[in-house]
């Protein structure tokens, strides 16, 4: 097998690893949310770790942490616009595996929410974790997969960028300086 060959597979083995990785992200959200809406309803909370971990059913109409309520448009769009970019993205991470399941992570959570608001208007929350009285905002599977793949991709920017400025401090030759003799 040449080496075209090898690469051109090892591409779409990871297209598939990627594209399984997304769509079970997207069915564990959508399972999810769905026993949510099923078992809950929005100003009923059930206590899963005291003082930590609730389910509350919240129906969001706005974007990440509600803002811009009432706009679903806006954030249809913006959802439609970003899972065509990371489906780019995804295209032009090659040999880049952790990067691809960032951007994955990140493509089911935004089709995650998208098909609730295709579907329902709004974006079904339900995860809500505390300390004590302090509440973070209301959120879902998707909005998880969103923020630990994007966390992820900076990560990997962050550090890949280090370690091309490492290497080409090696590779630059020492500079002469005056000579003692």
């Amino acid at each position: 097998m040449s080496n075209r060959s090898r690469r051109r597979l090892s591409g779409l083995r990871r297209y598939a690893a990627g594209g399984a990785f997304a769509a079970a992200l997207i069915a564990a959200d959508q399972v999810t949310k769905y026993f949510v809406a099923k078992h809950l309803w929005p100003g009923r909370i059930v206590e899963v770790i005291p003082h930590f971990f609730n389910l509350a059913l919240s129906h969001n109409t706005g974007g990440a942490f509600s803002l811009l309520p009432d706009k679903p448009l806006v954030f249809t769009i913006l959802s439609i616009v970003a899972a065509a970019l990371l489906c780019y993205l995804f295209t032009r991470l090659p040999g880049k595996p952790a990067a691809s399941f960032a951007a994955a992570a990140i493509f089911a959570g935004a089709v995650g929410n998208l098909a609730d608001r295709f579907r329902l208007g709004y974006v079904v929350d339900f995860i809500d974790l505390h300390v004590g009285p302090w509440h973070w905002y209301v959120f879902n599977v998707a909005d998880a997969a969103i923020t630990v793949g994007a966390i992820s991709l900076f990560v990997l920017t962050f550090l890949d960028e280090r370690r091309r400025k490492s290497k080409a401090r090696e590779e630059k030759p020492p500079t002469e300086g005056p000579q003692n003799g």
